[in-house]
């Protein structure tokens, strides 16, 4: 499964984007920033300036997921061939003594 699908309609290319695990990570950004900026004392502990952070974590999340750089496919991982296969070298041990 790839995280990015391109594909080419009438010499364009097109993205696929994914805005709803931008929401879904923006959230978690900002729910992360708002803690720690009440920890360090930047923000009071207050509902209002913890859901302005929250709420400009999920548009940022957002407007990444929508407008940020594309990852490349994953491509599949080479096969392995008899040439690059080696079996593992077998060691004789000493007998034990009592």
């Amino acid at each position: 499964m790839t995280d990015v699908a391109t594909k080419t309609v009438d010499q364009q290319l097109v993205k696929k984007t994914h805005p709803v695990r931008g929401i879904l990570w923006g959230l978690m950004m900002g729910l992360g920033l708002s803690i720690v900026l009440v920890l360090t004392k930047v923000i009071a502990l207050d509902p209002v300036p913890m859901l302005i952070v929250l709420l400009l974590g999920t548009v940022a999340g957002t407007l990444w997921s929508i407008f940020g750089p594309a990852k490349h496919a994953k491509e599949a991982p080479a096969t392995a061939t008899e040439s690059t296969v080696t079996a593992p070298e077998t060691t004789t041990l000493p007998p034990v003594v009592d």
